[in-house]
């Protein structure tokens, strides 16, 4: 092998290894998680569904609360919104029929953990209900 096929390689490694760093750390970089908590079939029209979220304090996001049918076709869906800043909620737990009640949680540094009770309105029979998807709202 010449020195210059040589050179050439080592270079392409290092830059193929630069980029590979690079791509981890920007992809492993989640500004917000949401877990699933609980859901409550209040009727065929009503369900409660609770959920946490964890985000940057500074980050507004944005979830989609879903009830899903015994076919796991979506039977009603809500927009949940967090931040940006903590919550000061002082709300119920139980929150009134269509309503939301975003309950303070933990603080971790520049993370906030909050609980959202959303009632979410069903055209028809749900069976189970939780986060669909989330998203970061830009300023």
């Amino acid at each position: 092998m010449s020195r210059r096929l040589k050179s050439t390689l080592v270079v392409a490694g290092l830059l193929l290894a630069v980029l590979a760093t690079l791509w981890m750390t920007i992809a492993g970089t989640e500004r917000f998680t949401s877990k699933d908590v609980a859901f409550d079939i209040q009727s065929p029209q009503l369900v409660t569904v609770t959920f946490d979220v964890t985000r940057n304090v500074e980050d507004t996001v944005e979830c989609a609360a879903q009830v899903l049918s015994e076919g796991k076709a979506v039977a009603g869906w809500k927009l949940v919104t967090f931040g940006p800043g903590e919550s000061s909620s002082s709300s119920t737990t139980t929150p009134q029929p269509g309503a939301d009640a975003i309950v303070p949680g933990a603080r971790n540094g520049d993370q906030v953990t909050e609980r959202a009770i959303s009632q979410v309105r069903t055209n028809y029979q749900g069976v189970s209900g939780g986060v669909s998807r989330c998203w970061v709202l830009e300023k």
